[in-house]
């Protein structure tokens, strides 16, 4: 076979003085060079390994990771016992939209949204300051630096370590839990997968806020669930009507969240937080409380404002608490704590799931908990949103926007006027290349279908001068 010849790379390649993955990342890059630039063919077959490597004065299992790399980069293709050979380019999207990732006004593009965080005043991510992005990359390398041990699952319940950590962080926070109770999962979306999935089975009846999280009817939805709508009050679920349903439907759980709910910002009070502990005791009603925001809150009349897990202590209550809003969503870690009934099923649970190990979130979040990080961390961030949540209220009603009272946290739910539908703004938004949260995708209400929930990391005066000019068109 003719050798192959690849201008200003073989002529000039000094295999000595160049570590093997340069000598691998050398040879990639010449062969792709070639085919990108025609030299090398569709079906044309590449020299033999052993050629190759006697060609380029370099190991064969050099050539063979090279080889391997331009497969796995949809450059090659393997034929058994035939060689390599160049594959057929993959067919290019038509025209400039196939490119381009889609902005549409789906709920979970407040999660997933291709728009950069200043044009999403709607989304349900906090964003950092360029400080607080520096202090988690030098943690994030340190921890990547220091290696895993390998070779095994790990602990079916978590990160030993982390457990540990957690245990003490929710102990000051007044939940007394065995270090059994705690498991820790990839965030809190996927510890309230876990639990929805191991307690409810299909068409049984599950109760939800209204308004809620579109995240908490996705995740019954998925399992076939039943869903009933307890409406949310500025200080907790109508209990009147909880007791209602209860009676009606014998719900199995009523997921909620106690500390700064999504989408108000409102927290339950302490009084109907111990009522609604004893309509569950009542109806044997299991309470599963979304903590996703509530290292958040700030302290109320000196006292932080308490999640249920504190008032009940894990007997009627599963407490899903995690980190991503305070670290980042890319390497923030969930925890689940329940009693230890309960956790015997979620660990049975748990392989089927498909929650692996989570090498380096877990090793983060104990790193920011055992060095006194995380809870520095929430102070600043607490600071910095009460800022904001102040500028913000007052921006919004310049612009004719009512805010509802919060108690702190990254949202602000605002009426935009009682004649106004907020998907309608919502439309209008999204022409001016503007990102928002309409009350229609957390609550079937009509009296919700007026508000708009806002993050005050992320709403820019340009985003309110745009809605102001919107809402008086």
């Amino acid at each position: 076979m003719t050798s192959l010849s690849y201008p200003n790379d073989k002529d000039n390649f000094d295999a000595a003085s160049v570590p093997e993955t340069g000598q691998v990342e050398r040879i990639v890059r010449a062969i792709a060079a070639s085919i990108g630039d025609g030299r090398l063919i569709p079906d044309q077959r590449l020299p033999s390994i052993r050629a190759m490597a006697a060609e380029y004065g370099v190991s064969r299992d050099t050539v063979q990771r090279g080889y391997d790399k331009l497969v796995a980069g949809g450059h090659l293709h393997a034929r058994r016992g035939a060689g390599f050979y160049v594959a057929a380019p993959a067919p290019r999207p038509v025209g400039d939209s196939a490119a381009r990732p889609t902005v549409d006004l789906e709920p979970f593009q407040l999660i997933h949204s291709s728009l950069p965080p200043d044009r999403c005043p709607g989304s349900g991510v906090l964003s950092h300051d360029d400080g607080s992005l520096d202090e988690l990359h030098r943690v994030v390398r340190g921890v990547a630096s220091g290696g895993y041990r390998l070779g095994s699952y790990g602990d079916p319940a978590g990160y030993l370590p982390l457990r540990e950590q957690v245990q003490n962080k929710l102990r000051i926070d007044g939940i007394d839990a065995a270090l059994s109770s705690i498991m820790t999962v990839p965030g809190c979306v996927a510890g309230l997968t876990l639990v929805i999935r191991a307690f409810i089975r299909p068409r049984a009846f599950a109760l939800v806020e209204d308004p809620a999280s579109f995240i908490h009817t996705s995740v019954l939805l998925a399992q076939g669930a039943e869903i009933m709508r307890v409406p949310r009050e500025a200080d907790g679920p109508d209990l009147d009507v909880l007791r209602l349903l209860c009676e009606r439907y014998r719900p199995a759980m009523f997921l909620l969240t106690s500390v700064l709910h999504n989408p108000t910002g409102s927290s339950i009070s302490l009084h109907k937080a111990r009522k609604l502990i004893e309509i569950a005791a009542e109806f044997d009603m299991m309470l599963v409380d979304d903590a996703s925001y509530a290292d958040l809150s700030p302290s109320s009349g000196g006292r932080p404002v308490v999640p249920l897990a504190v008032l009940d202590q894990l007997d009627h209550v599963i407490h899903v608490g995690g980190s991503s809003h305070v670290l980042a969503p890319e390497v923030g870690a969930g925890f689940i704590v329940a009693n230890e009934a309960r956790m015997k099923l979620l660990r049975l649970f748990r392989p089927v799931q498909g929650l692996g190990n989570m090498l380096t979130q877990e090793r983060v979040l104990y790193r920011f908990l055992s060095d006194g990080l995380y809870r520095r961390r929430c102070e600043r961030i607490r600071t910095a949103l009460a800022q904001r949540a102040t500028t913000l209220r007052h921006a919004l009603a310049a612009a004719s926007c009512t805010v509802a009272p919060a108690g702190g946290g990254m949202f602000l739910w605002a009426e935009l006027g009682p004649e106004r539908s907020g998907i309608e703004v919502a439309r209008t938004m999204l022409k001016h290349g503007f990102l928002t949260a309409p009350g229609s995708h957390f609550s079937l209400g009509k009296s919700d279908n007026a508000y708009m929930r806002f993050n005050v990391t992320t709403t820019t005066p340009l985003a309110i001068e745009t809605l102001a000019a919107c809402l008086q068109a």
